[in-house]
């Protein structure tokens, strides 16, 4: 008799979802991963939110299990954690075992100590802003510099990716009801989408998800600084520019002089924070593949500010 599969065969989105819930059957995957690389037995403890499945295991080591239609995440997670060990300024976990379960793919990494940007941006000082922008445009300038070979695997194919992102672009922010007022716009403002957008000279790898989520903090003589940077799922090679809108739209919130701040320290010079530059930040924020701007545009009340597309322009990005 065939032994029953201990993750099961999922198809869909909603089907893991509604399997996600089955906290019992999830720790007994992770035990199972625990057994087959001999390691302690040690506390498990599930994390509420996230995409895939996280479990903190015992304190300084963290089990991930994706499900199969999640492969592309787990190959980027994989790959770039490998990529960055000891190769950046702050902290990123260790990759120390993968494998399958059931078709189930799941790494086993270190698990990073701090205190999530999220947790304290809001109520953070005007300077201790000022200063976590720049460690983050240093901190990406950093990782688009890093060498690519060996991620062939991740690439995004960037004219394709973005001719993809154009076609579907309507639907999905319709889906995601941006006020009907600017998803009428979206059309005519993406026919110079390819003419605005800069050429791809070198693919650099790119995370997509420099967010206050994503981001470790720890203070020192009474001020907050980057310590560590967490999830690799969504990474891919691609355009540098991309990398650029989590920072504007998540932490600088339309503050001219964070964002002046954040890309200054990034490589641009003040000559180059120009009209064109605001227009493919916008561009690009509209074409991201997570876009959804009631909530990654913390900005109170836009919806209400913004006219056109060109007012949310100026809003978010205009120099």
């Amino acid at each position: 008799m065939l032994e029953k599969p201990i993750l099961p065969l999922i198809h869909s989105f909603e089907e893991y979802e509604k399997f996600k819930q089955q906290t019992e059957s999830l720790e007994d995957a992770a035990k199972k991963i625990i057994y087959r690389h001999q390691l302690p037995d040690l506390p498990l403890a599930l994390f509420s939110e996230g995409t895939n499945v996280v479990f903190a295991y015992g304190k300084n080591q963290v089990i991930k299990i994706f499900p199969p239609f999640h492969q592309n995440q787990y190959q980027s997670e994989r790959l770039v954690l490998q990529q960055v060990q000891n190769k950046l300024p702050v902290k990123t976990p260790t990759l120390q075992y993968h494998g399958e379960l059931s078709g189930w793919p799941y790494i086993v990494t270190s698990q990073l100590q701090g205190t999530l940007l999220e947790t304290l941006w809001e109520g953070m000082s005007h300077a201790n802003k000022a200063t976590i922008l720049s460690e983050l445009g240093t901190l990406i300038k950093e990782v688009h510099a890093l060498p690519i070979d060996g991620l062939e695997a991740i690439d995004s194919h960037w004219e394709q990716f973005i001719e993809k992102q154009i076609a579907h672009c309507v639907k999905q922010h319709q889906s995601n009801q941006l006020p009907e007022e600017l998803l009428q716009q979206i059309p005519d403002f993406l026919d110079s989408a390819k003419a605005i957008l800069p050429k791809i000279n070198r693919p650099v790898i790119l995370t997509g998800e420099y967010t206050p989520m994503n981001l470790l903090v720890k203070q020192l003589d009474g001020t907050w600084h980057i310590d560590g940077l967490i999830d690799f799922g969504d990474a891919m090679l691609g355009l540098p520019e991309y990398d650029l809108l989590g920072p504007g739209a998540f932490l600088i919130q339309g503050d001219k002089a964070l964002l002046k701040n954040f890309l200054i320290a990034y490589g641009y010079t003040r000559e180059k924070l120009t009209k064109n530059l605001s227009r493919q930040l916008t561009t690009l924020m509209l074409l991201h593949q997570y876009s959804n701007l009631n909530i990654q545009v913390r900005i109170a009340g836009w919806e209400k500010k913004v006219k056109t597309i060109e007012d949310l322009e100026n809003l978010v990005w205009g120099f």
